[in-house]
């Protein structure tokens, strides 16, 4: 294994910039081994992780169960076989998918990152329906392909590539404390989402399907607090619009529940998953009912590696470990409540705008001196936490939130020292930062 100066010398020569390994600071950790809540430099340094590789590895580290799965599926020496050829490890996680999918969702079609995901939700969709026009929302974050991109919100890194702009309504999400002062109500969102699907109805051009996330991950952990998920769930059945829920952040767990939608009570077409669904290797899932995924004829949407063996094999030990773990109550019971105790009071604090906490991830939005996103701040706790060998992460829809993403299963004692180190961080950044 390469020494940690020789790797980041060959990674900064080489790697495209668009990359993000030397975003938070020119020398970042390099890790050569996991355990738990916890990351080691080969110095033996250990670093405590409170990002779980944006929303990635939900059980942390060197899970015993993750390596098993992995060893016994690299032991057969069927590395890949392609697509045209069935999978054991493929059937099994088929049928523990829809073990905790509603019981209509009950068609898997595999990928190999979320935005694959949502590139599979999008072709399903449209072939469904025979319509070409999609609906998302403000605020939504679903990958970097052309495709997901261009349901995805934000300008920066929209503006560089032809979209399917066209085809693509983006609607306002509720965010009523927006600091940048462009938030909008459960009620307004509602209705601007009706008057859009009655103007397109007489037009004669609905859209395949309508993209949302039942919480915001990346956009600062938000969440509709009124009926707006259901609402919108209820407009796009009227109007035979496909509804499809990206999971690919919020899922397996992190929300308290399997899945974030979940929580509001709505039944989605089609789930979009990805991230922690296989503990770190690739792979990613869209979900839906026959009359969706069974409709569109062999090959008309595939991709070389989905499916692989040891993906496969991985992402059923996930799910029986969170099952085994009891980790959706754990993350309800336990880690929200000290996530929220952690940080209780902030949200009176000058400087600090608003405090969100939902299941096993937490957002501390920052705002600067004129009362406007706090961007700097939520870099500079990023780069002291770094300072203290903690790995947190900023986001947000206007990059000033803090936001801590524990494993679902870190043991207590870990996630109280962590979030104590950290409260002191955003404290000492709201009294004196520029």
């Amino acid at each position: 294994m390469l020494d940690a100066e020789k790797s980041l010398k060959l990674t900064r020569k080489h790697e495209s910039r668009a990359v993000n390994t030397f975003r938070a600071g020119s020398k970042p950790p390099v890790f050569v081994r996991g355990e738990g809540a916890f990351l080691f430099e080969e110095s033996g340094e250990a670093w405590l992780d409170l990002v779980c590789g944006s929303s990635t590895t939900n059980l942390g580290h060197g899970l015993p169960a993750h390596l098993a799965a992995v060893r016994e599926a690299a032991s057969t020496g069927v590395l890949h076989t392609g697509t045209r050829l069935p999978s054991p490890f493929r059937a099994k996680l088929y049928e523990s998918l829809c073990g905790i999918l509603p019981a209509g969702l009950n068609c898997i079609h595999l990928g190999n990152s979320g935005a694959e995901a949502i590139e599979t939700a999008i072709k399903a969709a449209q072939h469904a329906t025979g319509r070409k026009r999609l609906i998302a929302f403000s605020g939504g974050y679903h990958g970097r392909t052309l495709g997901a991109l261009s349901i995805t919100s934000g300008t920066r890194i929209r503006r560089s590539f032809s979209l399917l702009d066209g085809n693509v309504d983006i609607l306002p999400y509720p965010y009523p404390a927006d600091p940048a002062g462009m938030g909008a109500s459960d009620e307004y969102c509602s209705e601007r989402l009706a008057q859009r699907l009655e103007q397109l109805d007489r037009e004669g051009d609905l859209p395949a399907a309508a993209f949302i996330e039942a919480v915001q991950g990346v956009g600062g952990v938000i969440e509709p607090l009124g009926n707006f998920l259901l609402k919108v769930r209820e407009l796009t059945s009227r109007y035979g619009v496909l509804l499809v829920c990206d999971e690919i952040w919020s899922g397996f767990g992190r929300a308290g529940k399997w899945f974030s939608f979940e929580r509001s009570g709505i039944l989605p077409d089609i789930v979009a998953m990805g991230k922690a669904v296989s503990g770190g290797l690739p792979l990613s899932a869209a979900a839906a009912g026959p009359g969706i995924l069974k409709s569109w004829p062999p090959g008309m949407h595939t991709s070389t590696f989905q499916g692989n063996p040891l993906s496969c094999a991985a992402a059923d030990a996930t799910i029986r470990a969170i099952s085994a773990g009891k980790l959706l109550s754990y993350v309800s019971d336990v880690i929200e409540p000290m996530l929220k105790q952690a940080f209780s009071g902030l949200e009176d604090v000058e400087r600090i705008h608003a405090v969100r906490v939902i299941g096993a991830q937490a957002a501390i939005e920052f705002l600067d001196r004129e009362g406007g996103p706090g961007v700097d701040s939520a870099a500079r706790v990023q780069r002291s936490a770094l300072a203290k060998k903690i790995l947190i992460y900023t986001g947000g829809r206007h990059g000033n939130a803090a936001m801590i993403l524990p494993p679902i299963n870190i043991g207590r004692a870990d996630l109280e020292r962590g979030l104590a180190d950290v409260r002191k961080l955003i404290e000492r950044e709201a009294r004196t930062g520029d």
